[in-house]
């Protein structure tokens, strides 16, 4: 009976064993299993917060991104001047300004070159107010994404504003005369090149802000839109012909008049050596005929 109950004890013992042994070993599963209350690594934590800037800086990219439009358009049109004006006071409306402006008519041709700039987020209302006015014969737009440069550009300056203050501190700081020449060598050298950077910063700037509309207008030659009232009268230009005709005729006669005493010294030069070879070959054929 002694001996079961030992027995029966150790078994006991064995049995608490295993179960606190398996307990344990079991306790890092709950820990790594799959359930939605498991707190996050350190490892993460971080991989979430590389994600969430990633995401960001993208978004922050394609919402300043940096472009330049530009445009060009030919028109056909049936009033020059009158077209010019109406494209420029849009302009001006719409908060641009006339880079250039030029107007050529004569009797054969009529046409003028316009250069427009206008703020970016005016430019489509221009185009298409422009675009409007005549028949377009050719368009053409496009742009030029230029951020990689003006980021390029903007943390080039900021280096060197920083160069320059530390190359300032500097300078109040040498003792050496030989110092002193030195570090202003280099103030100046960073500084021009700082204001060449900020100078090209600020041209690309102007070409971001205001876009480009290159216009040109034409009036054709010989269309409807040259009829009028003096082309219709058959006996002013019949007259006008005539004279054309009788001035050209004057201006050939003269220029063969004005040719003749040109050419009259070399004539009359040639005339004398012609003249001469006569007379000699006329006594030589008489003195063969005497003897």
């Amino acid at each position: 009976m002694k001996k079961f109950s030992m027995i029966l004890i150790l078994l006991l013992l064995f049995l608490s064993g295993c179960g606190s042994s398996t307990n344990e070993n079991s306790a890092p599963d709950f820990a790594g299993g799959d359930g939605g209350d498991v707190a996050p690594t350190e490892e993460q934590k971080t991989t979430e917060v590389q994600d969430t800037m990633g995401n960001q800086d993208t978004q922050i990219t394609l919402k300043d991104r940096k472009i330049i439009y530009t445009a060009e358009v030919n028109l056909r049109v049936d009033d020059i001047e009158g077209i010019g004006e109406k494209i420029k006071n849009k302009t001006m409306e719409l908060q641009g300004f006339l880079a250039d402006y030029a107007v050529h008519i004569n009797e054969n041709t009529a046409n003028a070159n316009m250069s427009l700039k206008v703020p970016s987020q005016n430019y489509q209302a221009l185009l298409d107010f422009v675009v409007q006015q005549g028949k377009p014969d050719y368009k053409r737009e496009y742009t030029n994404d230029v951020t990689t440069q003006y980021v390029d550009l903007d943390a080039r300056v900021t280096v060197l504003r920083a160069e320059e203050e530390s190359l300032l501190n500097l300078l109040n700081q040498a003792d050496k005369v030989e110092d002193i020449l030195k570090v202003r060598a280099q103030i100046t050298s960073t500084r021009q090149e700082r204001e060449s950077l900020e100078g090209q910063l600020k041209a690309l700037k102007n070409d971001i802000e205001y876009a480009t509309i290159q216009v040109s207008l034409y009036k054709p030659r010989n269309s409807d839109a040259n009829i009028n009232m003096e082309n219709l009268n058959i006996f002013s230009r019949s007259w006008s012909g005539f004279i054309y005709g009788f001035n050209s005729l004057l201006a050939k006669t003269g220029n063969v008049v004005v040719f003749f005493f040109t050419a009259l010294p070399t004539l009359a030069l040639v005339a004398l050596v012609v003249l001469g070879l006569v007379w000699i070959i006329r006594r030589r054929n008489n003195k063969g005929k005497d003897s």
